[in-house]
């Protein structure tokens, strides 16, 4: 496996799905992050391209449907090309309430707690029900960061606490990629000239942003943040430039000799102490049961996994196209990246270790396709495995 960086040269367009044809007035709207299958489909094209970059729809494309894809991954990179920084999506069992300073926000650890007595839920697989303990009464925060830095993130995983004051939001992390619209004209193919009243809007993603600034100004140029895609696959690639996405926008792909976050100590001893965990995805992932994952809990032979709760957002959807059949794939539902799992775990020290090694930064979806395209990419957290009673402050 190698890792690729993707640097974009436009802004990106990731297409949400919704309708867009010829009609005035039309808005092709993007993503706020692409899907793990864009990239996958991407790297298999170039991967099918011969030395002239021409790909062939008639080749065999089982061959390509196998090459796997681990990604993408958010990264911020020098002036050089390389990776400086991880983001990874803000974790679900976090909660990110409102301050006087909107540029500051409290956090709350949401983790299991037992249901009170006399309730009843809606949960399946007797889950456990998931809260700030005690509730939290405060207002979640509006713009809370979207993707933490890897060094947020891996304190978090360790060691999730309730922040005891307000945090500069900026430290954890950013609220996502700036939105880039532009304003289109239908162009008359014999005379060269635009169609009145055939104008149309798309939406992109801009992969440079300036912090704390809302416009690019020439004097502040050196304060430019440049962002890419990164993403690890067994495929065999050209570096060099490609389209990717909508409206035929370019990327660059250059191989990379960085390597993706690994397990800290601190969390692998401690989830072999503990014998639980929690499971946050890095993106989003694709269930038979829906919003529950059925594979990994059968995945380690010589270990039993149990889901005791989940904290998981609202659903998002995916489709696409086949390229093979020439027609759009069926939508299908997505645990959100982000979401979290509280696991359990019983098995001796050696199947827990290859439990974690089996699951950090490793695809996860139910699957095996699903997998090979990128969707389910996992990390692991702290959990000691404790359930505490509700306590609600008067």
């Amino acid at each position: 496996m190698s890792v690729w960086l993707i640097q974009p040269r436009d802004p990106l367009i990731f297409r949400d799905g919704k309708p867009f044809n010829a009609t005035p007035g039309a808005q092709a709207t993007s993503l706020p992050f692409p899907y793990p299958s864009v990239l996958a489909g991407g790297m298999r094209t170039r991967a099918g391209q011969n030395e002239a970059g021409w790909f062939n729809p008639n080749q065999p494309l089982d061959r390509l449907r196998r090459l796997s894809i681990r990604g993408p991954i958010l990264a911020r990179i020098d002036v050089e090309g390389r990776a400086k920084e991880w983001y990874l999506p803000a974790p679900a069992d976090c909660l990110v309430t409102k301050s006087d300073d909107e540029f500051k926000g409290q956090r709350y650890w949401a983790h299991p707690v037992a249901i009170p007595a006399g309730a009843a839920t809606n949960l399946a697989a007797d889950l456990l029900l998931v809260s700030a303990n005690p509730v939290v009464k405060g207002k979640p925060h509006k713009k809370p960061p979207r993707f933490w830095t890897w060094r947020a993130m891996r304190a978090w995983l360790v060691e999730p606490a309730n922040d005891t004051e307000p945090m500069e939001l900026m430290e954890l992390g950013i609220s996502g990629l700036t939105a880039e619209r532009r304003v289109h004209v239908r162009i008359d193919a014999e005379t060269g000239t635009a169609q009145e009243g055939f104008l149309f809007q798309t939406s992109g993603l801009e992969f440079a942003a300036i912090p704390g600034e809302e416009k690019v100004e020439p004097k502040v140029l050196s304060k430019l943040q440049q962002y890419a895609l990164v993403v690890e696959t067994d495929a065999d690639l050209r570096e060099g430039v490609a389209f990717l996405g909508g409206e035929r926008r370019m990327v660059n792909w250059k191989k990379s000799d960085t390597s993706l976050p690994v397990c800290p100590d601190r969390i692998r001893q401690a989830i072999v102490k503990e014998k639980h965990c929690r499971l946050v995805l890095a993106t989003p992932a694709i269930f038979q049961q829906g919003y529950l994952p059925e594979w990994v809990c059968h995945a380690s032979p010589d270990l039993t996994v149990g889901i005791r709760a989940a904290a998981v957002p609202r659903y998002a959807a995916v489709s696409g196209w086949d390229a093979a059949k020439h027609r759009s794939k069926a939508s299908r539902r997505l645990a959100p990246a982000g979401s979290v799992y509280y696991l359990s775990l019983d098995g001796d020290e050696t199947a827990i270790n290859q439990f974690i090694d089996n699951v950090w930064m490793q695809t996860l979806s139910d699957s095996e396709q699903d997998r090979r395209d990128g969707f389910g990419l996992a990390l692991l957290g702290v959990w000691d495995g404790e359930v505490e009673k509700l306590e609600v402050k008067v």
